[in-house]
């Protein structure tokens, strides 16, 4: 199986998100994008899970927002890094951990009481346009 190497932590992955097929163990899961180099990656986003196969992957809320940066779910992958019989605790640590060490390029948006929902929208599209630019 392949593995990549995120903060220091070993993941199972990547694999593109239409042919994954998600495992009955806890965990960590990080969603990823291509990079500009050949077999690198970028990280957008790290959450962990109870039990992968009932995740819902799909209907995770930020789910069209990393196709948008993607472009289509062809380029988006998700590695695992499993953590059986682990508390939600234990998996958060990891979970905060991963964030401050890889520093994922799309985090989660602090809440603006003075910005209506779409600010998050608008966020990505500035993203997904800075990543097509910045090929460099």
């Amino acid at each position: 199986m392949p593995v990549i190497t995120l903060g220091e932590r070993a993941f199972t992955g990547p694999f593109l998100t239409p042919l994954w097929s998600p495992p009955r163990s806890a965990g960590v899961y990080a969603v990823l994008v291509p990079g500009w180099r050949v077999l690198t990656f970028r990280a957008l986003h790290f959450a962990q899970s109870a039990d992968f196969s009932t995740q819902g992957f799909r209907n995770h809320p930020r789910y069209a927002e990393w196709l948008t940066i993607a472009g289509t779910d062809w380029n988006l992958y998700i590695a695992i890094h499993e953590m059986s019989f682990s508390t939600e605790a234990q998996r958060a640590a990891v979970e905060r951990a991963l964030e401050r060490d890889y520093r994922p390029e799309f985090a989660q948006l602090a809440p603006n009481p003075q910005m209506p929902e779409p600010q998050s929208s608008i966020r990505t599209l500035l993203l997904a346009q800075a990543m097509r630019e910045n090929k460099g």
